[in-house]
């Protein structure tokens, strides 16, 4: 009988080996590493955000609280001074409160506003794409965080 967990380790395994390889012009495999040093990598212009201005400084924000009630009106998720854009709609405020905010409801810990969100998210994919060297240069990989920034939150 297949094991299925082993077949989806093993291919996960495959999968990260093989994106983290390259190959050069030559043909050789090159690391993520070597590939950067070379000067290849993605270049990423300003698009969405401009150039030397921090994207959530292009929104204008505004305070309000986020809730999700049943088919009878009883309030199962609520979270008072929720930040978010102003021109998002109540149930976008609704369902990233409830569903996509990091830490326990009433907690400290918890985040309460969408720039914490999107910062969070989008440095993590920066910084990954930063270490796997797919990014010409540190320049390329700010430009990038900035547009993802500015499309998330538009």
């Amino acid at each position: 009988m297949l094991d299925v967990r082993e077949t989806s380790e093993s291919r996960g395994v495959q999968e990260s080996e093989r994106f983290r390889r390259r190959r050069s012009r030559n043909g050789k495999k090159t690391t993520e590493g070597e590939r950067q040093s070379q000067g290849k990598g993605l270049r990423i212009p300003c698009v969405l955000s401009s150039k030397g201005i921090n994207p959530f400084d292009e929104v204008e924000w505004e305070t309000r609280t986020a809730s999700i009630t049943d088919d009878k009106g009883a309030v199962i998720f609520e979270q008072q001074n929720v930040e978010v854009p102003k021109f998002w709609s109540q149930l976008a405020a609704n369902v990233v409160a409830s569903k996509y905010f990091y830490g326990p409801a009433g907690s400290p810990e918890r985040e309460n506003s969408v720039r914490q969100l999107v910062h969070r998210v989008a440095r993590t994919i920066t910084d990954w794409g930063m270490a796997g060297g797919y990014f010409a240069s540190h320049e390329d990989a700010e430009n990038f965080y900035a547009e993802l920034c500015a499309a998330c939150v538009n």
